[in-house]
């Protein structure tokens, strides 16, 4: 990649941080509460993608303790793998979940918001105990904006241990939450 292109990519990454920040003051009324660190550009040596995430996580979470009307977000302990497809008039996310009990799963569409989250259990055995584990267990979420909105409720398969959404696309958004029935 070239520096041309990686100054690009940190471009678009602090643009979309400043909207991310942009949305917190429109959905509270205030600015951003800043940490003892002050802002500072994505070093080179970190995945913008990985800072990106990590920065809506921690606006998530300081909507999640204004109560009211935002739900309470759970800690996370891990974030599923997650592809995303687009069309012209449909969105298509897919979600890894191998060993996530369907029932633990949870999705939540409100305006351009999407949000998948619910955990998966440790694995149980009477005779053993989990000494160490390389697969993730424990509370997930993801967050994904939907840039022109959905046009309808999106529909919601799991099957084979991957969870598939798939949304029409629509410009007008709804914004009461609703939860989407996973079949």
């Amino acid at each position: 990649m070239s520096e041309a292109e990686q100054n690009t990519g940190t471009t678009q990454v602090e643009e979309t941080i400043s909207r991310i920040e942009q949305l917190y003051q429109s959905l509270t009324g205030r600015a951003l509460p800043r940490g003892e660190a002050s802002y500072a550009p994505i070093p080179a040596e970190k995945d913008p993608a990985e800072h990106v995430e990590k920065q809506l996580n921690q606006l998530l979470t300081l909507l999640g303790e204004l109560g009211g009307e935002v739900r309470p977000l759970p800690q996370t302990s891990w974030t599923p793998p997650m592809a995303v497809w687009e069309s012209h008039t449909e969105i298509r996310l897919s979600l890894d979940l191998p060993g996530v009990p369907r029932e633990n799963v949870e999705v939540v569409a409100q305006g351009k918001i999407l949000t998948i989250s619910g955990s998966r259990p440790a694995p149980k055995s009477d005779d053993f105990r989990l000494h160490s584990s390389e697969g993730p267990i424990g509370q997930f979420r993801r967050t994904v904006f939907i840039p022109g909105g959905m046009r309808e409720e999106p529909r919601a398969e799991m099957k084979d241990g991957v969870l598939e959404i798939r949304m029409r696309k629509e410009s007008n958004q709804v914004t009461t939450p609703r939860t989407v029935r996973i079949n």
